[in-house]
């Protein structure tokens, strides 16, 4: 399942920067607020989450609503929780949590769930406290609303965004709604823009993470075909923009004379 959460264990290994020790049971301290932290996201307390959070997740974070904002775009729900693995380290403690999460499901439109093995840090804030370290996630998310459009037959509909530190990833469905193969290249032209009218262009690598390989390569769509990939731009570290427009191009479809872009409506973003 392609969800922000699920990350291999080698991510939150590389965030406590330091190589685990042999296995180790959690302090008491370190499981209760572990178990804290699990149980307000499990109850929507996004405020007692929050605060939960080390010091370098609440900056990373910034606010408590765009702690929210991950769980209510994909939905996201804990429906129950067990911790069955853990390693301490210098830097704190990875625990290994196994999930039952209920999410929403944006490439095909319905709810769906899930069982995982999610990892956790638990670390000393300043104040010498434990907190939860959990940066698998964007630091800001979005699913908005009817940002859509057709051009001659061809349906973008963006699902959802991302925002992540130095890029912004955008999920959207590309639908050919007439009686002709359609092939897109987003990865040619495709462009993202601010209010203030800066360009910023998709990413490309080798990292699925990063790069849609279908995207990349080149979609093609047969009459009634559909495909739901994302798009991930290079942006400012903190990118905070006011509006975002996104351009999509070049699209051929066959027999047309020459091939077109499609501009997506403006989205205008709250503070």
């Amino acid at each position: 399942m392609k969800i922000a959460r699920l990350i291999a264990l080698a991510c939150a290994l590389l965030a406590l920067a330091v190589p685990p020790a042999a296995h180790a049971a959690l302090s008491q301290g370190q499981r209760s607020v572990l178990q804290q932290y699990l149980f307000a996201l499990a109850h929507a307390n996004y405020q007692r989450a929050f605060a939960l959070l080390s010091d370098d997740e609440r900056r990373y974070f910034g606010t408590p609503a765009n702690l929210e904002s991950v769980y209510a775009t994909d939905r996201l729900k804990i429906d129950s929780f067990s911790i069955i693995e853990s390693k301490q380290a210098k830097a704190g403690a990875l625990a290994i949590v196994s999930e039952r999460v209920e999410f929403f499901d944006y490439a095909h439109q319905t709810p769906g769930a899930v069982t995982a093995q999610v990892p956790y840090g638990i670390v000393k804030s300043k104040d010498g406290s434990l907190r939860v370290a959990d940066r698998l996630h964007p630091w800001r998310a979005l699913a908005p609303q009817g940002l859509a459009t057709t051009i001659s037959d061809v349906r973008i509909v963006v699902r959802k965004m991302y925002f992540f530190t130095g890029r912004l990833e955008v999920q959207a469905t590309f639908q050919n709604l007439g009686d002709r193969d359609t092939t897109l290249l987003p990865y040619l032209r495709s462009v993202l823009r601010d209010a203030s009218g800066a360009v910023y262009h998709p990413i490309e690598s080798r990292l699925p993470a990063l790069t849609d390989k279908t995207l990349f390569t080149g979609l093609r769509l047969a009459p009634s075909a559909q495909y739901t990939g994302k798009m991930v731009f290079a942006t400012p570290d903190r990118f905070t923009p006011k509006r975002l427009t996104l351009t999509v191009a070049p699209v051929l479809t066959d027999g047309a004379d020459a091939p077109f872009a499609i501009d997506l409506p403006t989205l205008t973003l709250g503070s």
